[in-house]
């Protein structure tokens, strides 16, 4: 056996970019209005700058895919708000 074949897994979310890690906390949470305190808190960010991370990643999902999945739009209407 190769290193390759008795390594573990790789992480699906270890190449994405904060702003979309960020909105996916959000979206898998349980509701951005309840998680956003912590998700901020633990980033060391304020929830105005969430928001415009949340903003960014649903602009660039939109643009890749043409829309947001239903269960991501509440994510950007809380970063709307």
């Amino acid at each position: 056996m190769t290193d390759t074949e008795t390594s573990a897994p790789k992480n699906p979310f270890e190449d994405l970019p904060l702003h979309h890690l960020l909105f996916l906390k959000l979206r898998d949470g349980g509701g951005a209005a309840k998680v956003a305190h912590g998700v901020a808190e633990m980033h060391g960010i304020t929830l105005d700058e969430l928001k415009a991370q949340c903003r960014l990643a649903a602009e660039e999902l939109i643009a890749e895919r043409g829309h947001l999945l239903i269960y991501e739009e509440p994510v950007l209407a809380w970063a709307k708000s």
